[in-house]
């Protein structure tokens, strides 16, 4: 494991330009800046005033950046402890009770927790192809509603259909594919 830092910004809202350390570990690879700036302009309607959830939080980038553009509460959950430290650090220096965050396994989370989010990032490590397990404890444990907005990362290529669940809007670059998702309006 390798504990060296660097530093990505965070790209818009009241903390724009705000350094967010990240940690050098495997699998950690935070959102480029310019897939978060075609996300959150997309999500542009839908952040403020929500309540957000950034499973598999790493960096932290995507739940920090929705603060940052007006989210009302953030809740960061992330395994690695050193990562999870520094979440911690970051929402501190972000003066903010509405961040929170959780060192525990995500779907660990979906399990156990009852909470209601109206914006859901998941971003896992590609190596654990968890996406569908976590869209379906999302909606089984009530964690969203039909008008609830989930975003997807997970390497391009990878199949994506997830019963329940529609994709209305995608696009790839380099290893990754994104997709905003909801609850399929389709009876089954």
């Amino acid at each position: 494991m390798n504990n060296t830092e660097h530093e990505i910004r965070i790209i818009g809202g009241k903390y724009k330009g705000k350094l967010l350390k990240v940690l050098d570990e495997q699998g950690l690879r935070p959102t480029p800046n310019r897939v978060r700036e075609t996300i959150f302009s997309w999500l542009k309607d839908d952040i403020q005033e929500a309540n957000v959830l950034d499973l598999f939080a790493g960096s932290g980038a995507l739940g920090f950046e929705a603060y940052s553009r007006g989210a009302a509460s953030v809740t960061l959950i992330e395994l690695n402890k050193n990562s999870a430290k520094l979440l911690k650090e970051t929402a501190k220096s972000m003066d903010s009770k509405n961040i929170s965050v959780v060192n525990e396994d995500a779907l660990n989370y979906l399990s156990q927790s009852k909470a209601h989010f109206d914006v859901v990032f998941i971003d896992p490590p590609y190596k654990l192809d968890v996406y569908e397990k976590a869209l379906s404890l999302l909606n089984k444990n009530g964690f969203i509603d039909n008008d609830s907005i989930i975003y997807v990362e997970i390497r391009n290529g990878s199949s994506q259909a997830v019963p329940g669940f529609e994709i209305y809007r995608e696009q790839a670059a380099g290893l990754a594919k994104y997709s905003l998702w909801r609850k399929s309006k389709l009876l089954f």
